[in-house]
């Protein structure tokens, strides 16, 4: 008001600016204030940071109370309960925390996994079953796509496959899911399910789309296959032709200098743009990158999908002194960008996920070995 911001719009945008940038930061000073801001003006995206907030600081008793400020659907979600069972546990309130690691471990998604983990339970897939495509008539479409896909025209497949999904009903388009799986088109199953927001149809979600080429790549790496799909399924959905915004590109989204650098590393012929769109070399180059960065962090998995994402310098930074040391699932929450949280959060559920489904392995203790869950995330970890 001494200023002449007497508007009270202006005013409150004014206060959820310095809110939100009080909370981001972490500014103690303003913490009673920025407190006190959202008691009386309760804004979910800001309550959903300031409650993260106690959980990069480890303040367990203020963890409860603002989790339970969140707006009801999302304290259903598997983070907060995860959250706020780690909280209660930290607690000493065991019962309390085991019945919220229930219920959250009932989805599937990191936290879900993690915490089925904490209880020592396989992970929940809810895998809807569908039924082979038996009946089913291809349309004229389907022989231009799968005559294009022969003539190593992927670009132009796949503009005839969104072509036929943008004009066929959800119906038509779980039938268009199936019959791609069974003809191992694994890109375009993957599309069709995203089409039809066919989130529980794993098989179409998560086929086992150039698998011999990852297990021969990865293999001459000393690198998991599954974690190298997992990389590509976050990064195009098996699409080889995919191209970021930025220029990152085929199945691994490699920039085209990072790819020509792994390739002088590796005495390999310089790639072009063409060639990278070409998905053995992308593999090929893609792994490799992986396994260096994975070699650099000590073969911490967290670590090196963070840099895959957000660069190795980044996540050298992002790691503490050892008297800030955190724990694993502190460390993943507390990454500044959110897409790079998202993104590790993803790679490890997938690489969960393709394990449980194609690799005939337990649905359980997949998410993180046991050195990455039981040390504490410091620049210590890398000497």
């Amino acid at each position: 008001r001494r200023q002449g911001l007497r508007d009270d719009a202006l005013r409150a945008e004014a206060g959820r600016r310095i809110a939100w940038y009080s909370t981001i930061r972490g500014i103690e000073e303003n913490r009673q204030w920025l407190d006190n801001w959202l008691v009386a003006s309760p804004d979910a995206e800001l309550l959903d940071q300031r409650a993260r907030r106690t959980v990069i600081e480890q303040d367990w008793t203020s963890a409860e109370q603002w989790i339970t400020r969140l707006p009801d659907t999302e304290q259903q979600d598997s983070r907060w309960l995860y959250w706020r069972a780690r909280s209660l546990e930290e607690l000493n309130q065991p019962d309390q925390a085991s019945a919220l690691y229930q219920q959250a471990a009932r989805q599937r998604n990191f936290f879900a996994f993690m915490a089925a983990d904490r209880l020592g339970e396989p992970y929940h897939f809810s895998n809807a079953r569908v039924e082979p495509s038996q009946g089913f008539a291809p349309p004229p479409a389907i022989d231009r796509v799968r005559l294009l896909r022969e003539l190593d025209e992927d670009h132009a497949a796949r503009q005839e496959w969104l072509w036929l999904m943008w004009h066929s009903d959800n119906a038509k388009v779980r039938q268009l899911a199936q019959y791609a799986l069974e003809q191992h088109w694994y890109d375009l199953a993957v599309q069709a399910s995203i089409q039809a927001k066919a989130w529980d149809v794993l098989a179409w979600r998560f086929p086992p789309a150039f698998q011999k080429d990852f297990e021969r790549i990865a293999g001459a790496q000393k690198l998991d296959p599954w974690l190298a799909m997992a990389v590509a399924r976050r990064e195009s959905a098996f699409n080889p032709q995919a191209r970021s915004p930025v220029g990152a590109m085929g199945l691994m989204q490699l920039m085209p200098g990072t790819a020509r650098k792994v390739a002088k590393d590796a005495n390999l012929r310089r790639p072009t743009r063409k060639t990278l769109q070409q998905a053995p070399l992308n593999i090929q180059l893609g792994s490799r990158y992986l396994a260096e960065l994975l070699e650099e962090f000590k073969g911490n998995r967290v670590l090196a999908l963070a840099a895959y994402n957000a660069g190795p310098h980044r996540v050298n930074n992002w790691l503490g002194e050892d008297d800030e040391a955190v724990p694993a699932d502190v460390w993943i929450e507390s990454i500044p960008f959110r897409e790079t949280r998202d993104y590790v959060q993803a790679v490890l559920t997938y690489r969960a996920l393709f394990v449980g489904l194609h690799d005939n392995q337990a649905r359980t203790s997949q998410l993180l070995t046991e050195k990455e869950s039981q040390v504490l995330y410091s620049v210590s970890m890398l000497d």
